[in-house]
This record gives structure tokens, sequence and C-alpha cells, in this order.
């Protein structure tokens, strides 16, 4: 048995459940596609309104 002579006692590691560290990664690929697909649409509307007008003239 070995001892220790440090005075700051030890805790039990807490680790994530299998499950749990799945579903934070589906979550975590959610917000991240959820996102991604918030900022093109963001610059679909932007481009819309900066070039909608030439080319309403274009048709």
């Amino acid at each position: 048995m070995v001892s220790t002579t440090s005075t700051i006692p030890v805790t039990r590691r807490r680790e994530l459940s299998a499950a749990a560290a799945l579903l934070l990664t589906i979550g975590g690929n959610i917000l991240v596609v959820t996102i991604a697909a918030l900022a093109v649409a963001g610059v679909a509307v932007a481009a819309a309104l900066v070039f909608g007008p030439q080319l309403m003239e274009l048709i």
C-alpha cells in the first residue's frame, strides 16, 4: 500500500457515460448545422436585398 503526504483530499474522478457523450455529440452537431443553415440563409437574404433590383431588371 502506498501512502501519500498530501493534505489535499483526492476525490473520485467523474466521467461521462457513453450515452451522455453520444447525446452531447449529437446535440453539438445539430447546433453546428443549425448555425451554418442560419448563416447561409442570412447571406441569401442579404444578396437578395443587394442584388434583387438588378436581377429584376434583367428579367
